[in-house]
């Protein structure tokens, strides 16, 4: 399994829109081929951070999402005037190896 990771600070108090939206969102991620699952976590010591995490049947399946249409509409719900810490957006990609 291939999990891409997706962490991102906010700057400017949107926090609780952040959450909301990410509880009210499409859901159009779990249509996509090879999709698995999703993760939204938010560290108790950091309530304006943000660890995005979804894992996947392979690579392939999460690289075709991340370059398609449904990616960029699946991003619709985002805050207006959210503004993220610069240099704190991070991406990562980890092979799972158990549970």
């Amino acid at each position: 399994m291939f999990v891409a990771m997706s962490r991102f600070v906010i700057a400017n108090g949107l926090e609780e829109d952040v959450r909301q939206a990410f509880a009210h969102r499409p859901h159009l991620v779990e249509e996509a081929l090879g999709f698995v699952r999703m993760d939204v976590l938010s560290p108790t010591d950091a309530s304006n951070e943000f660890w995005l995490m979804t894992y996947w049947t392979d690579e392939q399946s999460y690289r075709t999402w991340h370059r398609g249409h449904r990616y960029k509409d699946s991003h619709s719900g985002i805050p207006k005037g959210l503004k993220l810490v610069r240099g704190c957006t991070q991406m990562r990609y980890f092979h799972h190896i158990a549970s």
